[in-house]
């Protein structure tokens, strides 16, 4: 019975820190796109929308904000599809680098490096991926052009706000995800990623604060630095 509360125990952690990943990470469903690797060939994704001329200027209205995005941060808020609440601080200096911190209880800490995402639950070891290899790619690097790196499924305004859905082109994220800008000042607000089952996970940033340049250390984690350390 006791490894069977340890396994259950396991398996609860596993699925909290790939929902963390997730919401993190923004277009990538990390962890399962990870753990899929291998198994079987990634099929192209080949959902696209059929865009209108309007459509086609917001999309190229957002990339050339998403590009011209250098220095953010503030704090955020994650709901899991079951419900639950997670929140804490995040960093963005674009080119490259991300971190998201969260709040104990939580243990997870995301950082993006610029070459590397790397991923720290708690005390376990420090997980790396080469930031290419995930659509946060996308976000990160230097120039966004949303209408050619992924599929565009769907392009909606409604009062005070532009969503934007997306999905990754290869297939190797599975799901997609729904970007929410403020509207008429263009700012990112929140965004809803959809893994392949259909569950939603949502993160709200709040208190955005731009133009203020986080220190170097905070986009740096090293395999024994446990979460926290490097906080302003």
């Amino acid at each position: 019975m006791l490894l069977l509360m340890r396994d259950l125990d396991q398996k609860h952690r596993l699925r909290q820190m790939t929902l963390a990943v997730m919401a993190a990470l923004g277009f990538a469903i990390l962890a399962l796109a990870v753990s899929s690797a291998g198994s079987a060939p990634a099929r192209a994704d080949t959902r696209t929308a059929s865009l209108t001329a309007e459509d086609r200027a917001d999309l190229d209205r957002v990339s050339a904000y998403l590009s011209n995005l250098t220095d953010m941060q503030g704090n955020f808020l994650q709901v899991g599809p079951d419900g639950s609440l997670a929140e804490g601080k995040f960093y963005l200096r674009r080119p490259g680098r991300l971190r998201f911190e969260y709040t104990p209880p939580e243990q997870m800490l995301v950082v993006a490096d610029g070459t590397w995402v790397a991923v720290k639950d708690g005390f376990s070891a420090t997980q790396r991926y080469p930031i290419g290899a995930t659509p946060l790619g996308i976000l990160l690097e230097h120039h966004v052009d949303l209408a050619k790196e992924v599929n565009v499924l769907a392009v909606e305004h409604q009062p005070g706000a532009l969503r934007i859905k997306l999905a990754d082109k290869s297939g190797n994220a599975p799901g997609d995800i729904t970007l929410v800008f403020d509207e008429p000042a263009l700012q990112l607000r929140q965004w809803v990623v959809t893994d392949a089952q259909g569950l939603q996970t949502t993160l709200a940033l709040r208190n955005i604060q731009t133009g203020l340049r986080a220190d170097n250390a905070l986009f740096t984690l090293k395999t024994e630095q446990r979460p926290g350390v490097g906080k302003q």
